[in-house]
């Protein structure tokens, strides 16, 4: 690490960040950049990088997050887009960078978590992290007693409807009392507009967003963005239709009437590893919507 300097806060010099966001490009096909200048990370994202002669050469974003779990408020940090050049891999330089974050936040927040794939699973134990598998739940759409109710596509380019999705995410209530995220607006926007942008229902009588998908007969529930509490049942009961089979949660979903059953499910790209000295979880699965 000689050669190297670790620095942060640094997206408004226009060298660092044009450099950053040539290395993001180059591993990830990303461009985390034009995020920043829409101001979608709403200060809740921060970039720790290792310096080579005035070069991003290697970099770990921070993201801060507000938790519920098991119905108790957590702060949280999820570590993503970990990426070294690949001049200067076999260094040691991400193993710096999260010794560093560590040794900044251990004590401010309680979780420190991040997903990796299968060709990292022992790096991360190095440093305290461990290893959890995440739950899957699916249900019988057979089950449901089927109510009619006032939905409505959204459309993004549409103004009344962006407003609403805006209004909605900034201020939306934890999906679950189990393992549920708030304060996740930059994640959650980029979710909404860019990446589920076509897929997105709003229940009128509930000011309520439903993100969903159908295929083969099952309805992929990726989340839904309430102001209030969520009465998940009486969600699923409005939209599941004749022709739907089963229902995959993205999240950890909580009825009052239906026999939701846990699976096991392989995620070979998306491993959790937490590291914590205070919080322990009964059920783990972080609402896809919130992963960065």
């Amino acid at each position: 690490m000689r050669d190297y300097i670790i620095i942060s806060d640094y997206m408004d010099n226009e060298r660092y960040s044009s450099s950053f966001n040539k290395l993001s490009m180059e591993i990830f096909e990303s461009d985390p950049e034009k995020w920043y200048e829409k101001n979608l990370y709403y200060n809740r994202c921060n970039f720790y990088s290792c310096l080579y002669e005035d070069q991003v050469v290697a970099s770990i974003s921070v993201n801060k997050m507000d938790l519920l779990v098991d119905g108790q408020k957590k702060t949280a940090l999820q570590l993503s887009g970990i990426m070294t050049h690949l001049d200067h891999r076999n260094k040691g330089l991400s193993s710096a960078l999260i010794n560093h974050i560590i040794e900044k936040y251990e004590n401010e927040y309680d979780i420190i978590y991040l997903f990796a794939n299968d060709s990292v699973l022992n790096f991360y134990q190095k440093f305290g992290f461990k290893q959890i598998i995440e739950g899957a739940y699916e249900l019988d759409a057979n089950e449901i007693n089927r109510k009619e109710s006032m939905i409505r596509k959204l459309k993004i380019h549409d103004e009344n409807d962006c407003n609403t999705i805006l209004r909605i995410i900034e201020n939306r209530q934890p999906i679950s009392k189990k393992l549920g995220v708030f304060n996740d607006l930059w994640p959650i926007h980029i979710f909404c507009m860019y990446v589920h942008n076509d897929d997105m229902y709003y229940l009128t009588d509930e000011d309520t967003i439903v993100i969903a998908t159908r295929e083969d007969s099952c309805v992929h529930l990726y989340d839904v963005l309430s102001l209030t509490h969520i009465d998940l049942d009486n969600i699923i009961e409005k939209i599941v239709t004749i022709d739907d089979d089963k229902i995959e949660f993205h999240f950890i979903p909580e009825s009052n009437k239906y026999n939701i059953l846990k699976i096991s499910k392989e995620r070979p790209d998306d491993w959790l590893f937490v590291r914590s000295n205070n919080t322990s979880f009964n059920e783990v699965l972080f609402p896809i919507t919130s992963q960065t």
